[in-house]
């Protein structure tokens, strides 16, 4: 049996398993808040994506629970009705600090130029998650205006850009942590590198497949650029891809029927919270990388992205797809966390 139908009928079983058990293995969860107010005070949080959804929840709740929070998303006016909203449902009127900025990951121009804003605030970055993504379900395939397959682009290669940019700013707190909003679905995934910015042929295309091999990759850069710091001696490093379970969003228009089996939007945002605020997660990390499931515990990810020299090739291509040097992290970083 090849690799792609091995991937494949995996996906398949570990989607299945999702699907059967996750209400009764979160069912400890209902009743346990994972954020409290005033939890988070003084920390500098940025989520992207969060004007719906999971992002909408998990941005809510470390507002709330008192950190600073920044909405990164493309649609600002939604995003500044959202944040007044917030600000309204404050508890006992307390003011909530929350700041909405543009970005779209369908351009990695509008990526760089946020990155550029950030900066000009001067402020540490405790908290980096990236929630936004996309899944076109029976579209055609599109590339987006930088040459690369929007699931791609959207899921990965740009939100790795962000990561890049942002962690000068990260690394100047005392302790900060990546949380990668990834999915079950990773475990559809095929690494293929040579594709990126190649047109598959039509008939091969599948959306479904796309979004699964793109939740890949990002997950194997992100354990990648875990190692990678290691390496360069910044041993603060916490990096985490978390898969919310099965949620209603608005991921694939029209499919957003709600179910029994399938989590609110606020049911899916706890295990993304837990692994931004928990400080049980570091415990578990395996050179400053881990990989935790819907029910808050840590999984195992799909056998490809197990194998790190694989992840590494993940690393070095999208470097390549964003014309940034091999040594990029030895160009850019703070020079106190780079080893003579």
């Amino acid at each position: 049996m090849d690799l792609e139908r091995r991937a494949w009928l995996r996906g398949i079983w570990e989607t299945l398993k999702e699907i059967l058990l996750q209400k009764i293995l979160t069912y400890h969860l209902r009743s346990s808040p994972l954020v409290l107010p005033s939890h988070l005070e003084g920390l500098n949080v940025i989520v992207t994506g969060a004007t719906s959804g999971i992002g909408l929840h998990t941005a809510r709740e470390l507002a709330m629970a008192g950190a600073h929070v920044v909405m990164a998303c493309r649609n600002v006016n939604a995003a500044n009705e959202i944040a007044q909203q917030w600000r309204q449902d404050a508890y006992h009127g307390r003011a909530l600090n929350v700041k909405v900025m543009e970005l779209d990951l369908l351009s990695l121009s509008s990526v760089r130029q946020f990155a550029v804003e950030w900066d000009q605030h001067l402020k540490s970055l405790h908290i980096l998650i990236n929630n936004a993504g996309i899944l076109r379900m029976g579209e055609r395939q599109e590339c987006s205006k930088d040459g690369v397959e929007q699931h791609l682009q959207v899921n990965h290669v740009a939100p790795a850009l962000l990561t890049l940019l942002l962690l000068p700013s990260m690394l100047k707190a005392t302790t900060w942590r990546v949380v990668n909003v990834n999915s079950v679905t990773h475990h559809w995934g095929m690494v293929e590198l040579r594709s990126w910015k190649s047109r598959i042929e039509e008939h091969k295309y599948s959306g479904l497949k796309a979004y699964g091999s793109s939740k890949l990759v990002h997950l194997m850069f992100l354990k990648a650029l875990a190692s990678n710091l290691l390496d360069q001696g910044c041993n603060s490093v916490q990096c985490v891809a978390v898969h919310p379970g099965v949620v209603t969003t608005n991921l694939v228009p029209g499919v957003q029927k709600k179910t029994f089996w399938r989590f609110e939007p606020s049911e899916g945002a706890r295990s993304v919270l837990y692994c931004a605020t928990s400080n049980q997660v570091v415990d578990k990390m395996v050179k400053g990388f881990a990989y935790y499931s819907s029910n808050c515990k840590p999984a195992k990810v799909s056998p490809q992205a197990a194998k790190m020299e694989a992840c590494l090739d993940v690393w070095e291509a999208t470097l390549s797809t964003l014309d940034l040097d091999i040594n990029y992290l030895r160009f850019k970083l703070n020079p106190s966390c780079i080893r003579d």
